[in-house]
């Protein structure tokens, strides 16, 4: 899947420029053998097209600012699904770690669809931070719980 993401982001980079498959892998630090497959991956799906012939290579396909990240996500590694945490011993069981995953997967979700491939390109320019708001609610209580109402961009720096 980065592969993929990061050949996109060189493409995107330039969207009318034709790029090789050596140009593109050395552009984002991988192998040939395996960009090619991962290339081929998102020319199926209608991301970026080849053009044959001298000067020919690989060029965006689609346009950044209606292209939708989690749409990119779905086809260099398939459906996102919650699956709870993943012990045999809490399937079909009520399960806090379980539950806390799905909400977690759900919020990336939605991160995704919020975001396209636009705003994947202007990361890398520097113009915009990843910030995944995520809420602390109490259902019991319906609302934001005050001791972690603080906590609303935990960052690793």
């Amino acid at each position: 899947m980065n592969l993929g993401l990061h050949a996109l982001g060189k493409l995107a980079e330039n969207p009318q420029t034709c790029f090789s498959t050596q140009q593109i892998a050395a552009a984002i630090g991988t192998t040939e053998p395996h960009l090619s497959k991962v290339l081929q991956r998102l020319k199926n799906g209608g991301l970026i097209k080849s053009v044959r012939g001298p000067g020919g290579g690989y060029k965006l396909g689609c346009v950044p600012k209606e292209t939708p990240l989690r749409d990119i996500f779905v086809l260099l590694g398939g459906p996102f699904e919650s699956k709870g945490c993943g012990l045999e011993g809490c399937k079909n069981r009520v399960c806090f770690i379980g539950a806390m995953m799905d909400e977690l997967t759900h919020a990336f979700l939605r991160y995704l669809e919020s975001r396209t491939l636009a705003d994947f390109t202007r990361y890398y320019e520097g113009a915009i931070p990843v910030e995944i708001e995520i809420s602390v609610i109490t259902p019991s209580l319906g609302q934001k719980h005050p001791n972690f109402a603080h906590l609303k961009h935990i960052r690793k720096d």
